[in-house]
């Protein structure tokens, strides 16, 4: 794939990414919510969540085994078409477990964007992992 749009429009939303990433960096839930739509999807091997109250729940799931978050996404390419946009991005996570031990992984979302009252944000996020390292 290659990129397409406005550049413009792709640079904010390569902003957006930044924004996830930090927010998942800091395990700040609210933050990293407000990067999807109200009813936006995030799907993984493991869990299928719809909304923006299920993404909170599968958030503190995750984070009640977890202590720390380092996340790293860079985005592969961006198409944007009007208001519109499909993106490909990989992410390397190393999470620190509360009962010890470091899980590290590495995968690919397939996105889908949408422009907002001016602002681009996550409309569904399909993760799919293609390397992942369980603790030892």
């Amino acid at each position: 794939m290659t990129n397409s749009g406005p550049l413009e429009d792709r640079m904010l939303i390569r902003e957006l990414y930044g924004l996830y990433g930090d927010a998942s960096c800091r395990g700040d839930r609210e933050a990293w919510i407000a990067c999807f739509t109200e009813d936006g999807q995030w799907n993984s091997h493991i869990f299928q969540c719809s909304g923006a109250a299920e993404r909170r729940a599968e958030w503190d799931k995750l984070w009640a085994d977890w202590d720390e978050v380092a996340f790293w996404g860079e985005v592969g390419w961006i198409q944007v078409a009007g208001d519109r946009a499909i993106a490909r991005s990989y992410a390397r996570e190393i999470v620190k477990l509360s009962a010890g031990g470091l899980f590290k992984l590495f995968g690919r979302y397939d996105d889908e964007l949408v422009r907002q009252d001016g602002r681009w944000l996550f409309a569904q996020r399909n993760y799919a992992p293609m390397i992942l390292e369980a603790p030892e």
